[in-house]
């Protein structure tokens, strides 16, 4: 049997029940893939990341993202979540990069913020979901929503701006509704939004399985966001973001969108845990 040593953090965190949690395995070189899946299955949080070495020259490390059911390519709140343990085990350096499976992230320390630096390589699609049925969807009014559409900086998502800061805290998803209307979409989860004077206020809901979630902090989709912005030429910009106050978890998120197209998101990251698991 082998040991390997674990962390439990919590991302986006300004307070020490707040953020998203993450297990964090800093030394995963040995395990499998399916042994992977098989852990993040156990611990059953939203992503479980595996630091593994890298195998390009330009990474410190690469990392392998499992969901209770499947890998991702990219998400945020483990590529910062890994950052800091990183930071604490491996390295001293403010910079340096990580090697994902959808791309590189360039990581950046200032104090207590870890952020990650996307280079800007944007996809686009047109949401073809009715705007009637996603209202459907969302529990809200047609008029509530304002524009849609499909974002990938690292992985797809369905960005839907809303009409004001009310709207995105009246939404109250159906499951029927979610599954019926994002079957066989570029990806089964919606992130809606509404910005104003710097401040945006977003939620991400997410099929799981058979389960629909709702992500407290979302990494990747803030990226998305700023994917949006760069879109659009709606740039350069910076927002803070909160996520999670409708269920308990209060996120804080930096975005910043530079001119030349650079993506940065950051957060702060909070230990709380530690321990060793052991796989036959």
């Amino acid at each position: 049997m082998q040991t390997y040593r674990f962390y439990l953090v919590n991302v986006f965190a300004r307070q020490h029940f707040g953020g998203n949690p993450l297990a964090v395995f800093p030394e995963a070189d040995g395990l499998t893939e399916t042994q992977m899946q098989q852990i993040a299955r156990q611990f059953n949080l939203s992503e479980t990341v595996f630091i593994l070495s890298p195998t390009r020259t330009d990474a410190v490390r690469k990392l392998k993202i499992f969901t209770p059911d499947h890998e991702l390519p990219f998400a945020g709140h483990p590529t910062i979540g890994s950052a800091f343990i990183i930071r604490q085990l491996f390295t001293d350096a403010d910079r340096y990069t990580l090697e994902t499976e959808a791309k590189l992230a360039e990581i950046t320390h200032q104090n207590d913020l870890i952020t990650f630096a996307l280079n800007g390589e944007v996809q686009t699609e047109p949401c073809h979901i009715a705007r009637d049925r996603l209202a459907e969807v969302l529990g809200l009014q047609e008029c509530d929503i304002a524009e849609t559409q499909w974002v990938n900086t690292g992985t797809w998502q369905l960005l839907i701006q809303l009409a004001d800061r009310q709207a995105v805290s009246r939404c109250r998803v159906s499951p029927t509704a979610f599954a019926e209307a994002f079957d066989g979409a570029l990806s089964p989860s919606c992130y809606v939004w509404f910005a104003e004077a710097g401040t945006a206020q977003v939620r991400l809901f997410a099929q799981h399985g058979s389960s629909l979630i709702e992500d407290p902090g979302t990494g990747s989709a803030a990226a998305n966001l700023g994917g949006w912005l760069l879109a659009r030429r709606q740039i350069p910009a910076e927002l803070m973001i909160r996520q999670g106050d409708e269920i308990g978890r209060p996120n804080r998120l930096s975005l910043k969108v530079e001119a030349d197209g650079r993506i940065f998101v950051g957060g702060n990251v909070i230990k709380v845990g530690s321990g060793e698991f052991t796989v036959a």
